[in-house]
């Protein structure tokens, strides 16, 4: 696993808050039970327990990952040196083509999004998995990034081949499908485009957070499969339950947090859960000062799997619901990844629906909704 190639500043948690806070009530995977060479082992009772969460909350937490408290620190500080230790100048050059091809492989800057009028106070820098080839280095990486690529590109590829793989296994199963099903649609390394990603919020003035009423990253499921985040001390990421209530994500140290997307939710017949998540104010006003800083993993079938009810599975076929023009325009992985990442943030021709929410419609006529 990765060591430390380069000397760059600590980074410091910030404090936990010992607010006692309406938190959502998450099931956790314990990954170390996912056995065998190719992880194809997984108790029954696992799968069952799992399986439902996914299906009911589309959010879990995970331990047992087989990386260490220094190593995610690691990961941290390289997040932190990423923005403070970048030049602006170098962060415009290796800038996302975000609008041009609905890709997020390098900096997206602060004002992308605009949300109720308020340009967002968010920066990340984000690696595909195409990121690392000879070739591709010196287009996306800064300089002062240099010396940490082989460091960075082995924690990516640990998420891949060992976390994202075992989650797969899960799912796979709980499709009843066999236990590599998912992992074929997902390794092909010529087709890879997952995302990993350093995160950065700075804290809006307080006259922008009363405009969005204290959201500062709007509700809205992701576009993937499979979601990882790093948990960190900053208590802001609320789930949208099934009862239809926010409620907070409780920070637990070094434990992953992990949900689903919209590619997950399409192939699985719509029987997984895509949740809808957004990022607010911390209620705690002594961590509202802080910089919330995270480590994310994207991750993606191949560029070219069809978003369809995957038939082989009595699970996703069984639901009855088609998506795409009942399955005649469903588009592959990327383009769906593509569309809505041109879009997002962006002030499109949107719909109001009840609650006041927003809905706009994407490639294949499906359409999202973007939650107020």
């Amino acid at each position: 696993m990765p060591g430390i190639n380069s000397d760059i500043p600590r980074w410091q948690y910030p404090p936990t808050s010992d607010v006692e806070l309406d938190f959502a009530k998450l099931e956790t995977l314990d990954l170390s039970l996912i056995a065998g060479n190719d992880y194809e082992n997984v108790p029954e009772d696992v799968v069952k327990t799992i399986g439902d969460a996914f299906a009911r909350d589309g959010f879990i937490y995970a331990t047992n990952h087989g990386l260490s408290s220094e190593q995610i620190q690691r990961q941290f500080s390289i997040a932190q040196y990423a923005f403070d230790g970048v030049p602006e100048e170098d962060k415009t050059r290796y800038a996302a083509k975000i609008l041009e091809e609905g890709d997020f492989t390098g900096y997206k800057p602060r004002g992308h999004w605009k949300l109720k009028g308020v340009r967002d106070q968010i920066e990340h820098f984000s690696l595909g998995g195409q990121s690392y080839t000879p070739e591709r280095r010196e287009k996306i990486f800064p300089p002062a990034l240099a010396p940490l690529v082989d460091e960075i590109e082995e924690f990516t590829e640990y998420n891949h081949d060992h976390i994202f793989r075992k989650i797969l296994t899960v799912l796979s199963l709980v499709l009843k499908l066999p236990p590599s099903y998912l992992w074929n649609l997902a390794s092909n390394n010529e087709e890879r485009f997952d995302l990993f990603r350093y995160a950065l919020y700075h804290p809006p003035s307080a006259e922008e957070d009363a405009k969005t009423d204290g959201v500062r990253l709007q509700g809205h499921t992701d576009f993937n499969a499979v979601s990882l985040l790093y948990s960190q001390p900053i208590v802001s990421l609320q789930v949208l339950m099934p009862d239809g209530v926010w409620r907070y994500v409780r920070h637990v140290p070094d434990a992953l947090v992990i949900n689903l997307g919209d590619a997950m939710h399409f192939i699985s017949g719509g029987y997984l859960k895509q949740t809808i998540h957004r990022v607010v104010s911390p209620p705690d006003p002594a961590q509202v000062p802080y910089r919330r800083l995270g480590v994310f993993y994207f991750a993606q079938f191949n560029r070219s799997t069809r978003l369809t009810p995957i038939a082989a599975s009595p699970v996703a076929s069984g639901t009855g619901l088609t998506f795409f023009d009942e399955g005649r325009k469903s588009p592959t992985a990327w383009e769906w990844e593509c569309s809505r990442v041109k879009a997002y943030g962006q002030g499109g021709e949107k719909k109001t629906i009840e609650g006041g929410h927003e809905e706009e419609e994407m490639i294949g006529g499906e359409k999202v909704v973007h939650y107020n």
